[in-house]
């Protein structure tokens, strides 16, 4: 294997591992508005890759008794995570074929 093939397996372990992050951060905001039923689960899920209205509102009834003070999540972070374990993948895919 090649450095730049090592390379990219090291690109999608590490956007696997920032999408992990990313459902993790997600979880913590939204596991306390599932729990306290202003949204359910499958509401909730939405909010992991978009911003919409209603996850607007989960968030702003956010308590400040979770982990760090964190009281909103950014559905960019799980975007971006796919994204890079997405390149990874594909650039080592392809380098493993040439």
């Amino acid at each position: 294997m090649t450095s730049s093939g090592r390379t990219y397996q090291v690109v999608a372990i590490a956007g696997g591992f920032s999408a992990l992050l990313s459902f993790g951060w997600w979880w913590l905001i939204f596991s306390q508005v599932v729990e306290n039923d202003y949204l359910t689960v499958g509401q909730a899920v939405t909010c992991l890759a978009g911003a919409s209205d209603l996850c607007a509102l989960a968030q702003a009834l956010c308590t400040n008794d979770h982990l760090y003070g964190l009281r909103w999540y950014a559905p960019e972070a799980f975007w971006a995570a796919s994204a890079v374990f997405v390149t990874g993948v594909l650039l080592s895919a392809r380098n493993s074929r040439a």
